[in-house]
């Protein structure tokens, strides 16, 4: 039969060195951890309003749109109906008089529809720059997360110096390094 494994004095030595680190590092490592879960909580946070307020405005750039072709429709309907009533006026008159008019109408209808086409690409050209103002806005958002993240980065412990520290610390524990004396 085969003896039971012993531990070996090195397994206890890096629980030690584990339990050490935990010690020294545990604090700044959670409190990293929450710095974090804070930033990114943020952050949503932050996202959540910035679709909310875009939203919002586009529901009121499409309100505004649809009271003003709702506006232009009903002054175009009124128009319309104007003419064809002069038009049988005039029609019942002289037959040269209603040529004449159709003619005026037509016009009209053309200038309203150019009209209506100008008033639509401006809106159009609103709701453009407002969506361009918004991927602005979360580009700056982002490189501020970018920023912050960075800051963490650079506040936390190195790797050598981590290193040079438990090196030593191991070598102190196993009494294998001396201070010098005075």
């Amino acid at each position: 039969m085969t003896e039971p494994k012993k531990p070996a004095p090195d397994a206890d030595a890096d629980r030690n060195v584990d339990q050490i680190r935990d010690i020294l590092f545990g604090g700044q490592m959670r409190e990293y951890e929450r710095r974090f879960s804070e930033m990114g909580q943020r952050l949503e946070g932050e996202m959540a309003r910035l679709r909310d307020s875009q939203d919002k405005r586009l529901a009121q750039i499409d309100k505004r749109l649809d009271e003003q072709f709702e506006k232009l429709s009903r002054l175009l309907r009124q128009e319309v109906s104007d003419r064809n009533q002069a038009v049988d006026d005039l029609e019942s008159r002289m037959q040269q008089a209603a040529r004449t008019a159709r003619t005026e109408i037509n016009s009209a209808l053309d200038g309203l529809g150019t009209e209506l086409s100008a008033v639509d690409e401006r809106l159009r050209e609103s709701l453009a720059e407002l969506s361009s103002a918004l991927n602005e806005r979360a580009s700056e958002a982002a490189s501020s997360v970018a920023r912050a993240s960075t800051e963490l980065r650079a506040e936390k412990v190195g790797r050598e110096d981590l290193s040079a520290l438990l090196t030593e610390l191991a070598l102190r524990l196993k009494g294998d390094f001396d201070l010098p004396s005075r």
